[in-house]
């Protein structure tokens, strides 16, 4: 929507009573993509939707996966999964599709990348 709160669009239908609830959007850097998680089968998982086709892909299955935060190159995301046990931090390669973990102590919550930092 614009800044005044007009033109709204809605990105993903929604029904009455829909349980499929889409929470903690961020928006790709270059303003192309958006990242959410959505609760599929009572647990949530990540996906990211390029505003050009509309179409969510989802990165994750396997356990709770939460709080998506863009990294600054555009192409990977950083969130929090449950996927080994305990909360850790993994990296999605969106366009590779591959995950990998970064943290090896659990409880890690709410992720965010810092933006890039130049040496001005």
């Amino acid at each position: 929507m614009d800044a005044d709160g007009t033109n709204a669009d809605i990105f993903t239908a929604f029904d009455f009573g829909d349980q499929n609830d889409r929470t903690s959007p961020d928006w790709s850097p270059d303003g192309r993509q958006i990242a959410f998680m959505s609760r599929i089968d009572g647990q949530y998982q990540v996906f990211a939707m390029s505003l050009r086709d509309r179409q969510p892909r989802q990165l994750t299955s396997e356990g709770e996966n939460e709080d998506p935060s863009w990294a600054p190159d555009g192409r990977h995301l950083v969130f929090v999964s449950t996927r080994t046990g305990t909360r850790q931090l993994w990296i999605a390669d969106t366009e590779s599709g591959r995950l990998r973990q970064l943290t090896q102590v659990g409880g890690t919550r709410v992720p965010a990348w810092s933006p890039r930092l130049t040496g001005k």
